[in-house]
């Protein structure tokens, strides 16, 4: 059996049946599969991934296999679907380091074992793949790594902001109108407030919602809540996503103004610390947290655990935690993706598309990485057309 750190083997049974079933809604991907089978483009290639560990990524890692791939694949804190992991190694032959109790050290040891395992090619989720390897950058100069790919926002900001420059290319896939506008609105701003409704089974209609982040996921998020009669509240230090909330009929704050009247808080901006332990004296008794960016570090989420006094389970994803002074407030999902943490993510057929535009990146740097020049860049026109098409046929006929 091939290396792994899972949780229990023997889930492998029901992790079957949740790719069974993505598998026959990703029909996209179904397409590269087959002619993945005929070209092998990655038949010398071992791919080194960071993405959530659930059952559509188990059909696009399929793809890539039937492609030649080499896969080795890590996940995200809380959002691991651990019979997912479990049936990727045992009848996939993926190496998996991936559960779903998982804390942030757990996540970053598992993303140094993938490392370990030779990749050519990687295929990043927030850059922490990227940020390994800045770690050691004089060996990362002469390891046979060619290119990668980088799916969000919150990465593709590390990589062109704060991380050192490497000497392979990076193709992020964020880059792409339809990634933005299919995936990271519609996507996210469904899958967002699934997870809300599973975790609280409280109504949204009539509560007041703060909105941290209006990016295209926060777009999404903020359009799906008015849908259902929430009253949005913007918040964005961005001049001209400020105005554009505006004209799209949402009100419009700063965090310190907007924080006392919330019912519902949602962190959405691939930044840090967004919310801060000094934001909770302005919050009402009772307020309900989560994020819906790349980690839970969008919150001080350390310094908000160590100045409860108390904390509970009160249900599934929700912990009760109680300051010193009384107030208490609820955290979804321990800060964690919430639409990953307390559901399924993103819908089946949109991750066909988004998966699919993975897969034709990492066919295009396995054949053409030595044509591109080092570090950050969009996806090639080409591939991003192809996909809507592709999106078109299959959802539109």
């Amino acid at each position: 059996m091939v290396s792994h750190k899972i949780e229990n083997i023997k889930l492998s049974q029901k992790g079957k049946n949740r790719v069974d079933w993505a598998r026959q809604n990703m029909p996209i991907l179904q397409s590269l599969k087959r002619r993945f089978s005929k070209t092998l483009p990655f038949r010398k290639h071992k791919i080194s991934i960071c993405l959530h560990v659930e059952a559509k990524s188990a059909v696009w890692v399929e793809t890539l296999m039937a492609g030649g791939a080499e896969v080795a694949i890590t996940g995200s804190p809380g959002s691991t679907q651990d019979d997912t992991a479990a049936y990727m190694v045992d009848k996939m032959g993926v190496e998996v380091f991936s559960w779903r109790a998982e804390n942030y050290e757990d996540h970053m040891e598992n993303a140094r074992q993938v490392l370990k395992a030779g990749p050519t090619i990687i295929s990043d989720n927030g850059g922490d793949l990227h940020f390994l390897l800045g770690e050691n950058l004089d060996q990362t100069q002469s390891n046979s790594i060619i290119g990668a790919t980088e799916e969000t926002t919150s990465g593709a900001t590390r990589l062109r902001e704060e991380l050192p420059k490497f000497n392979f290319p990076t193709i992020i896939i964020n880059d792409t109108m339809a990634k933005r506008i299919v995936e990271n609105r519609y996507g996210v701003g469904i899958s967002v407030v699934d997870g809300i409704m599973r975790s609280t089974n409280i109504m949204l209609g009539g509560k007041t919602v703060v909105v941290i982040g209006y990016g295209y996921c926060g777009q999404g998020i903020a359009q799906r809540l008015r849908g259902l009669g929430a009253h949005v509240t913007v918040v964005d230090n961005t001049p001209l996503a400020q105005l554009e909330a505006h004209l799209e009929g949402f009100k419009t704050s700063t965090v310190e103004k907007a924080l006392p009247n919330a019912h519902f808080i949602v962190t959405v901006t691939g930044r840090y610390h967004v919310i801060q332990a000094r934001h909770f004296d302005l919050m009402r008794d009772g307020v309900i947290l989560c994020n819906a960016g790349q980690n839970q570090f969008e919150m001080e989420i350390d310094t908000i655990y160590d100045q409860a006094e108390r904390a509970r389970e009160i249900r599934p994803n929700v912990e009760e935690l109680i300051l010193p002074s009384g107030k208490k407030f609820f955290l979804l999902a321990r800060g964690n993706s919430v639409n990953l943490a307390a559901g399924d993510g993103n819908p089946i057929e949109i991750m066909d598309l988004g998966l699919s535009l993975q897969s034709l990146s990492l066919e295009f740097l396995a054949s053409r990485a030595d044509e591109l020049v080092p570090g950050p860049q969009t996806v090639p026109w080409e591939i991003e057309n192809s996909t809507v098409k592709a999106a078109i046929s299959e959802w539109v006929g």
